[in-house]
């Protein structure tokens, strides 16, 4: 995770932007896939102030915190941060169990993307989707992308069981891609 830390009315010390590193070390324990954060140090008169923003796929969090000493400002926010993380994570852990399925097709397909999942993932991704292909004839995927909104539809071609995407071009016909092996 990339750490962008702004000062105003103070010098960055080597020993702050250290502390800070530290602290923002814990948040990547709670998500894998944070993209990177800015943190702002701000001291005026006897307040001092740390705002931390944490971007992850799809979500920012955000926390402003004040003290009279820097050092519990960062403590304040980064204890906020970790525990708006906690309840993130909490909330959007699957609490069902993975169905099986009875083919070794499916299981093997599974694991593929967990093993996927386990790679990392470039800062530039802004989102993860999994398909399930259908069999589909062109003419039917041509007819079910027409009544959703989407520019392309992935499916497999039962002729040749290859995976095909259909896809809109800007004069108004349809290209088709097929994969090979």
């Amino acid at each position: 995770m990339q750490v962008n830390i702004t000062a105003r009315h103070l010098k960055l010390t080597p020993a702050i932007s250290d502390y800070v590193q530290k602290k923002l070390e814990k948040a990547k324990r709670f998500l894998d896939h944070l993209i990177w954060s800015q943190v702002v140090l701000d001291v005026s008169k006897n307040r001092h102030s740390a705002e931390v923003i944490i971007h992850a796929a799809g979500h920012t969090f955000t926390a402003k915190e004040e003290s009279a000493d820097l050092y519990a400002a960062i403590d304040l926010a980064s204890d906020n941060i970790d525990e708006q993380l906690r309840r993130y994570k909490e909330r959007h852990k699957d609490r069902r169990p993975e169905m099986r399925r009875r083919t070794g097709r499916a299981h093997t397909w599974s694991r593929e993307v967990g093993m996927a999942m386990a790679d990392p993932i470039d800062p530039r991704v802004s989102s993860m989707r999994v398909l399930r292909l259908l069999a589909l004839s062109v003419n039917e995927a041509i007819s079910a992308m027409e009544h959703s909104d989407s520019a392309h539809w992935i499916f497999i071609n039962p002729e040749n069981s290859r995976v095909t995407v259909v896809y809109r071009k800007p004069d108004k016909t349809f290209g088709v891609v097929e994969s090979i092996s």
